[in-house]
């Protein structure tokens, strides 16, 4: 008697619903009054000065970079959330910087980055702020400046946060054109599921940081070694612009996946995953 099919995972899960591969352990850490969930590997390495904090893009959690597991025995991977309600006081992109700086964030002095999307404008600004602390950059589908980001896939992707039942039928078409046909039901349906937690202003007011912020012109004098990963299917950021923050950045290499689009860490993960661990051996925890 044959099994029966497991069951597809749905499109527009419940927030409770955690879909099979994204399960990992989840601290909450209290830093400057606000809650920053925090995932791991628990069969990963606790060496400090292999630590590498992963960003996650606009309305992503950390949870997202879970097809990272096979590095985890190799490095220390800590999967950033960033809190999901910023004050008034400050742009989400200075709250969340402010919040990495932070003793209570208990981060290493010294480690390496890994930003995707919003997650990659994060890391620059955390490393152009504080060069002397940064080992090495992976930065995926980068973001240093909103000139060649394709606006329309930006207000695309408000779609996934809008009412119901509005944002229910749109969501899953969001998170295809962000993860290209290659993204597994899976990882679309934990793009839709966390980007769901996101208020509709809190996304607005990330998006104006998108759109207000732009570190071109300090790039030139970022001396930190950094591989760029780029899909060519990237329907948001342009290969053409990795192209020119490649050119930008002094110690800077650009890999591009060709079928893949705006989350190769999700949708290709044996290609990702290979050539960011070779990257972070030669660099990762190797303090000049």
């Amino acid at each position: 008697m044959n099994e029966a099919a497991s069951p597809a995972p749905r499109l527009v899960p419940s927030l409770e619903e955690v879909q099979h591969g994204y399960e990992l352990p989840c601290e909450q850490r209290r830093v400057r009054g606000t809650v920053v969930r925090l995932f791991t590997f628990p069969e990963g390495s606790q060496e400090p000065s292999r630590t590498v904090l992963c960003l996650p893009g606009l309305g992503a959690s950390g949870r997202s970079f879970a097809p990272m597991r096979p590095l985890a025995p190799d490095f220390r991977l800590l999967l950033w959330t960033p809190p999901l309600h910023t004050p008034m006081t400050h742009t989400p992109l200075q709250w969340t910087l402010n919040t990495l700086e932070h003793q209570d964030a208990r981060l290493p002095k010294r480690l390496s980055l890994l930003g995707s999307s919003f997650g990659s404008l994060l890391a620059l600004a955390f490393a152009v702020a504080h060069p002397e602390r940064v080992d090495a950059l992976v930065l995926v589908s980068p973001v240093a400046s909103v000139h060649r980001v394709r606006r329309w896939a930006l207000a695309l992707s408000t779609l996934v946060r809008v009412p119901k039942p509005f944002g229910y039928v749109l969501a899953p078409t969001v998170a295809r054109v962000m993860g290209g046909r290659h993204l597994p039901p899976e990882g679309r349906a934990e793009i839709v599921r966390e980007a769901r937690r996101l208020s509709p202003l809190e996304l607005l007011r990330r998006l104006e940081d998108i759109l207000a912020v732009d570190y071109l012109d300090e790039l030139e004098h970022l001396s930190v070694p950094t591989l760029i990963l780029h899909g060519a299917k990237d329907m948001l950021v342009p290969l053409s612009y990795a192209r020119d923050v490649a050119e930008r950045l002094p110690l800077a290499r650009l890999e591009v996946i060709r079928e893949a689009s705006h989350l190769p860490y999700m949708s290709h993960t044996d290609a990702f995953n290979a050539l960011v661990g070779d990257f972070l051996q030669r660099h990762a925890g190797r303090a000049p």
